[in-house]
């Protein structure tokens, strides 16, 4: 079978470069931008704790609150995004995150960091990032492994340039004015990749990439709404779409407890901000590497196998930390946590490709959100509380390598991606098309 044209949808066989690339880098670029402030929040933790003299309990709920905001607004999200259109779901969530970033630099008490940075923030990030992978997902019909990884690599890459420059920024200028200029700056960059953003390959009149000759035409429109509920119930009724889900959530609550207190335990071992937050950078390097190959690896190598090695690559370095008080051990840590922690999230993509083609993902993608960030939540608040009533996060470590091991032993157990769970898409699509289409007798 032949390649169709890329830059054609009339069966021209040149190649020519194809706008679904220019699509995986403007979504790379969102995620780079609009996560760095979220993944970054460890940054923040000890400057709060002086100026307002609150405990880390206090401060990482507000973490927690983001993410629970942002896990329930997820599936909605992801619905927003197959009905409307990534692009419009994105421009109202970069609203709602400039109003939030200049809000949170102006609050005075618990309850205002909770409303600005937890709610509105939250919000925000379900908003403009949850429509961002089923986005990419349209775009392609094959090589969508190396499309994952491009944009699994962004989510490495951005807290490994943030966070160093965001800790510098507290330093020279204030967490404050860091939360004012990270607002202003990450907005207007964000709106420029919007406006060069398309919702599928018709707005530029493309077929996805990898089309070949004999492959049924996908969709060059919103899917109507009737086909869309009929399919996310056949979604609902596979264990994949419960089990992907709960996955998610013990996948991030081992790497959350790491994301959010490992700064503050460097700190703990007298470690100065920025040499802790390279901790972070050194960790987030390493992960690049892992997030961009390992959908690749799961296309040819099984994506179950190699998911289960990389939570188990997740949770055992963790133990690396029991050993704090030796920094040799942050940068051990650092590295081998680093490849398991890119590879972890890579291969949910793939699993949803294979078990649903190329039905709409926004809501499984947003269903698998709420567990995610519930993960999150659950994963970034403990250390906190641990920390309050034992001085150590030793705890908080321990929940973090059972939640590794525990997603492992569960994507062991689901069902084989050998084949679809649901109807095939598009055949269900073009025969309602046929069906909805008026008799040109009538």
């Amino acid at each position: 079978m032949s390649q169709i044209n890329a830059g054609q949808s009339n069966g021209n066989k040149t190649f020519y470069k194809h706008y679904a690339w220019v699509i995986v880098v403007i979504i790379a670029g969102m995620q780079i931008v609009g996560t760095s402030i979220r993944m970054s929040f460890g940054v923040f933790i000890d400057p709060l704790e002086e100026q307002f003299n609150w405990s880390q309990g206090n401060i990482s709920l507000t973490y927690a609150i983001c993410s629970i905001v942002t896990a329930v607004v997820s599936p909605w999200a992801g619905n927003l995004g197959d009905r409307y259109g990534a692009k419009k779901a994105m421009l109202a969530g970069v609203g709602l995150f400039f109003v939030g970033m200049l809000m949170t630099a102006f609050i005075t008490e618990y309850w205002h960091f909770w409303v600005t940075y937890g709610v509105i923030l939250g919000v925000a990030q379900a908003i403009f990032l949850v429509p961002l992978i089923p986005a990419a997902m349209i775009w392609f019909r094959r090589n969508l492994g190396l499309a994952m990884g491009l944009i699994m690599a962004s989510w490495g890459l951005g807290p490994a340039l943030a966070t160093p420059l965001i800790a510098f920024m507290v330093e020279e200028i204030g967490w404050q004015n860091s939360f004012i200029s990270i607002g202003i700056v990450s907005t207007i960059l964000m709106l420029c990749m919007i406006t060069v953003f398309k919702n599928r390959p018709a707005d530029k009149s493309l077929v996805a990439y990898g089309t070949v000759d004999g492959d049924p035409p996908l969709s060059g429109k919103a899917p109507p709404v009737e086909l869309l509920d009929e399919f996310k119930g056949h979604m609902r009724r596979t264990a994949a779409y419960w089990n992907l889900s709960s996955i998610h959530f013990l996948g991030c609550v081992g790497h959350a407890v790491i994301l959010i207190w490992i700064i503050p335990m460097a700190i703990d071992s007298e470690m100065s901000p920025v040499r802790a937050s390279m901790i972070f950078t050194l960790m987030s390097a390493v992960s690049i590497l892992t997030r961009l190959t390992t959908p690749v690896l799961c296309e040819r190598y099984g994506v179950r196998s190699v998911m289960t090695i990389f939570y188990v690559l997740q949770g055992a370095p963790v133990i690396f930390l029991f050993w704090g008080d030796v920094q040799m051990a942050f940068y051990l840590f650092a590295v081998t946590f680093g490849i398991g922690y890119g590879g972890e999230t890579g291969g949910f993509p793939i699993l949803n490709r294979k078990y649903f083609g190329h039905a709409p993902m926004g809501g499984a993608h947003g269903f698998q959100m709420l567990g995610a960030g519930i993960g999150m939540a659950l994963g970034g608040w403990i250390g906190g509380p641990v920390y309050d009533m034992f001085q150590s996060y030793n705890w908080a470590l321990v929940v973090s390598i059972v939640a590794s091991i525990g997603g492992a032993i569960s994507i062991v157990l689901l069902e084989n991606p050998a084949k679809l769970l649901i109807p095939d898409w598009q055949k269900s699509e073009e025969s309602f098309e046929k069906i909805s289409v008026p008799n040109s007798a009538d």
